[in-house]
């Protein structure tokens, strides 16, 4: 009898456990961790050798369906086949800014700025600067919330 009641337990609690981890994982990996701020991907004005543009095209069309995991993993094949594609940074920045992954869409953003400064792309640049002024934003505003939320526990 008591094995019986320790195995209903322990099966409680692992179901619980499991929906509790389960949550937490679908918060961080799945549709919880989504937050569209850029909905349109970068094309590219220039060629791009054949072996990543098959990758860079696969990468664009998983971002438009919104996918951006798959998105971010196509674009960094392209990159692993040619480091110069600009594109490829910008579009992988903007894929991660909408999985909230903020510090590696900077950090790529920034490294598409790079290579559109070495290209003379002086449009490119102005979209990436208003890219990054709504990462800014954004981040501006999560934190004011985040103030607000413990302003009012406190009263």
């Amino acid at each position: 009898m008591e094995t019986a009641n320790f195995l209903t337990w322990l099966l409680f609690f692992g179901l619980i456990s499991g929906i509790g981890i389960g949550a937490m994982i679908y918060a961080y990996r799945g549709k919880g961790s989504i937050s569209v701020l850029f909905t349109e991907f970068i094309s590219t004005s220039s060629p791009i050798p054949s072996e990543a543009e098959v990758n860079f095209q696969q990468g664009c069309e998983a971002y438009q369906k919104g996918n951006y995991q798959q998105a971010i993993n196509k674009f960094t094949e392209a990159l692993k086949n040619n480091s110069t594609i600009a594109e490829a940074y910008h579009n992988r920045g903007l894929a991660f800014a909408n999985l909230r992954q903020d510090d590696q869409s900077v950090e790529n953003l920034l490294q598409a700025g790079e290579l559109y400064i070495e290209q003379k792309n002086q449009d490119a640049m102005v979209i990436l600067k208003k890219n990054l002024e709504l990462l800014k934003a954004r981040k501006e505003a999560s934190a004011t919330t985040r103030k607000l939320k413990v302003k009012s526990y406190r009263e």
